[in-house]
């Protein structure tokens, strides 16, 4: 395994936005990341694992220590019956191509995950979530290295502390294991997911196949997200988590909402809020519209138009500080007209915490 210096990090995420590592590393297995965590410990470097970098936004300055780049491949039937396979992902694999997959073998329970920029190990991270269906929903078990122990462990479902859009990969005990595999229990009978609104309308009354579900899903999110791609827009995905309340909240919001913005605002809120438990998740895009906030840009970055809760890389040479001058601007507005504080989703990378006031 080869350590580097000096390497830029904006190639490496979606955003197409950062500075240099100070340090950088490939890791495909156990050896490597046993290396990467050595040289860290005997250079006192602190050490950030990057996936796909779909779903980060790394500081202009960079990350000072060692970035180490997850790059594992290949996926492995652990079992098969009539009605259930279960499948062992590297974390590595392109996540849109492990859901292609899938759906061309007729295995259920991520066609609604398609689409989504990214590696496979960063749906365990983020308990990914969109049309209905959760990471939470199929995931067996996370394959992951300690780097306090130096051993691989297997976490199951109950270990890994899913909820919205959140995982102990990512709060309690975030750094602490590089995700090495996800295991998966999809089905083989017939078993669409249609209750998320866009979906519902798009096949009422019909019973649509697999593959014609994953279309729908990537037209669907095509009119809304811009694809990081090379030739599209670099993002990183929803920047602005949709706020969950419970009921009290959300009479209080309602009530800030129509005192701002009329009533008939009021009523829209309440026709676009999601059950979840026994609480709600408010759009937040919706809270943005009505604030004003569509394509609203900072320096090189802008609001986007079809689903604001994206921030883009407009010019294609925006910072990192625009990003975070624009997403302050955001959370301060919807904060002072709806009284709703946003949460961001994206990691964020190298700031001060002087960078992040008003952010976190």
């Amino acid at each position: 395994m080869e350590i580097k210096e000096n390497i830029k990090l904006a190639p490496y995420t979606t955003f197409k936005i950062g500075g240099e590592a100070k340090f950088f590393c490939v890791v495909k297995d156990q050896f490597d990341a046993l290396n990467a965590y050595e040289f860290a410990r005997e250079n006192h470097q602190d050490v950030f694992i990057l996936g796909g970098g779909s779903n980060v936004l790394i500081s202009d300055a960079g990350f000072n220590g060692l970035v180490a780049k997850v790059e594992n491949k290949g996926i492995e039937v652990l079992h098969e019956d009539e009605s259930l396979v279960t499948l062992k992902i590297a974390s590595g694999e392109v996540w849109d191509e492990v859901v292609s997959f899938a759906v061309k073998n007729n295995w259920w329970g991520i066609e609604n995950l398609s689409h989504i920029p990214g590696s496979t190990g960063a749906i365990a991270v983020q308990n990914v979530g969109a049309y209905g269906q959760e990471a939470s929903n199929i995931l067996k078990s996370v394959t992951v290295f300690d780097k306090e122990t130096h051993q691989i462990l297997e976490l199951d479902n109950n270990q890994c502390g899913f909820t919205y859009r959140k995982s102990v990969f990512n709060s309690t005990q975030k750094g602490k294991y590089i995700i090495f595999y996800i295991t998966l229990k999809l089905s083989k009978i017939v078993n669409p997911i249609l209750s998320y609104r866009d979906i519902k309308a798009k096949f009422d009354g019909k019973n649509p196949s697999i593959n014609e579900i994953r279309q729908a899903v990537i037209e669907i999110r095509d009119k809304k997200y811009p694809f990081p791609t090379e030739a599209r827009l670099g993002n990183a995905g929803s920047f602005f988590k949709n706020p969950i309340l419970d009921n009290n909240a959300l009479e209080s919001l309602k009530v800030q909402i129509a005192s701002a913005f009329g009533k008939k605002q009021a009523e829209a809120l309440v026709v676009k809020v999601f059950k979840d438990g026994d609480k709600v998740k408010v759009p937040a895009a919706f809270l943005m519209e009505i604030c004003g906030l569509k394509d609203v840009a900072e320096g090189g970055t802008k609001i986007n138009h079809n689903q604001p809760l994206v921030i883009v890389n407009e010019t294609g040479k925006a910072t990192a500080k625009d990003v975070l001058s624009l997403a302050k601007k955001v959370i301060a507005s919807v904060y002072e007209k709806t009284g709703i504080k946003f949460s961001v989703e994206p990691e964020l990378i190298g700031f001060s915490k002087i960078d992040l006031d008003g952010i976190m």
